[in-house]
């Protein structure tokens, strides 16, 4: 739980306690306590790619973290299925096709060993004679959660960031969606809607709209003062219909009305990020139900409550509102970042023998180098007074360093990007997930704030 940097600092002189996490600096005790805790509410914002989560205890912000989920794992796995099929068939043209040996696509039958349907331990025919089920695999539960594997990779590492948290989690508040697509498809929904009023409600259909144009003003661009127009007026027959909303600002909205500026050719609806969220949001549900109790809530809700604020659209600031209505953003934050923990290079894209000049200088036993010298790649590391994280080892004796952006931190007085491991220091590992404070200092945020994370 929080506690006075002055405390720990005590605590950690004497021996009391131990440091385990460094972003945020956390520390365990190491003698028995109570187990009193104050209850945690941890709001999570679900972007597709960039996570906003905040922790909030008794209407007081404790942390605030922005997590980066990596977008290439897609391509990469194309590239690797691209590769082991050219190697397969460059080896072995004359083998018997084997395209029905994957066990989770086509399962074999319990019973007659025959294949299955998908995510089935009996096939058809196995089951019309037993009727329906077979006694012997009655209590074998199907797989729920099909999900592409760069989705599922994206809700695991979300998963993992949320277990890290040094905090005893009594509650997590999950926006399901940017948008409630049943209230859109069903105007007479009840519930949440009537405890809220018409009002909110309709702060859903803006909401899609403002997501769909990507937070812009459509004439100018502009990222502030941000309304939704109706293409054809309501008073002559204009509905809320996505197809009849476009989002401009105030200035442009009122020189449309007055002036009759023209507007652009309306945008077909979009939504990728909102896929992805909706693909993976009933695995990355369970997976969080794991940790602590989960409820969930949508976007237009928070919307609605951070404008009602006057605070700034971010993912952070959302995540923050989705905790606790009444609670404020800090000025500082973890910038967390999901990264690949190792370079794998199956093979040469383009093989030995199709070359025109032999390969003698690219030998695959030489690369992807993960440890030199007692570093590994993407540990903290310290250079000149920067901390960065090592990107990757160059010959016998150098790295890359880069800081949480992905920018290259070098030697001012040279053109090249190497630096000697002699001037580097290592802090800690790291294995898929890089963290760094972001618009302050951790020192300087702990002690303005006056509180730090501490693990009982």
């Amino acid at each position: 739980m929080p506690t006075n940097p002055a405390n720990a600092r005590i605590m950690l002189k004497e021996g009391r306690a131990g440091v385990i996490k460094r972003t945020p600096f956390a520390i365990q005790l190491l003698y028995d306590t109570t187990e009193h805790v104050q209850p945690v509410t941890v709001g999570m914002d679900d972007g597709g790619i960039n996570i906003g989560i905040a922790a909030v205890s008794d209407g007081k912000v404790l942390f605030q973290q922005e997590l980066v989920l990596r977008s290439d794992i897609k391509s990469r796995l194309d590239t690797r299925r691209q590769y082991r099929r050219s190697r397969r068939y460059r080896k072995t043209r004359y083998r018997k096709s084997r395209s029905l040996n994957r066990k989770q696509s086509i399962p074999t039958c319990k019973v007659c060993g025959g294949n299955a349907p998908s995510s089935k331990v009996i096939c058809r025919k196995c089951m019309d004679i037993v009727g329906g089920v077979h006694q012997k695999y009655s209590g074998i539960k199907k797989n729920e959660f099909r999900i592409p594997p760069s989705i599922k990779a994206k809700k695991d590492a979300i998963a993992r960031v949320v277990r890290q948290i040094p905090l005893s989690i009594s509650t997590i508040v999950l926006e399901d969606v940017y948008f409630d697509f049943q209230a859109m498809e069903n105007p007479d929904i009840s519930g949440e809607r009537y405890q809220h009023g018409d009002l909110l409600y309709h702060k859903n259909f803006k909401q899609a709209c403002l997501v769909r144009d990507k937070f812009k003003c459509r004439v100018c661009g502009v990222e502030s003062s941000l309304q939704c127009h109706h293409v054809k007026p309501r008073t002559k027959g204009g509905t809320d219909k996505l197809s009849n909303l476009m989002t401009l600002c105030e200035l442009c909205h009122d020189r449309h009305h007055k002036e009759g500026i023209k507007l652009p050719m309306q945008k077909s609806s979009f939504y990728i990020s909102a896929t992805h969220v909706q693909q993976g949001k009933n695995y990355l549900q369970v997976e969080l139900s794991r940790i602590a109790p989960l409820r969930t809530t949508f976007g237009y809700i928070t919307s609605y409550y951070r404008n009602k604020a006057g605070i700034e659209k971010s993912h952070v600031n959302d995540a923050v509102i989705i905790a606790d209505k009444e609670a404020f953003p800090l000025d500082w934050q973890i910038q967390t970042k999901h990264v690949q923990s190792r370079k794998r290079s199956l093979h040469e894209a383009t093989a030995r023998r199709g070359r025109k000049t032999p390969n003698q200088t690219q030998q695959r036993n030489n690369k992807n180098v993960f440890t030199l010298k007692g570093f590994n790649r993407w540990d903290t590391v310290q250079y000149k007074g920067n901390v960065g994280f090592v990107s990757g080892f160059t010959g016998g004796s150098s790295c890359r360093i880069v800081d949480i952006e992905g920018n290259y931190i070098k030697n001012p007085k040279k053109k090249y990007t190497q630096v000697s491991l002699r001037d580097v220091s290592r802090i800690h590992g790291n294995k898929t997930i890089i963290s760094q404070y972001a618009n302050s200092s951790p020192t300087f945020a702990i002690a303005q704030e006056g509180d730090s994370l501490a693990e009982s």
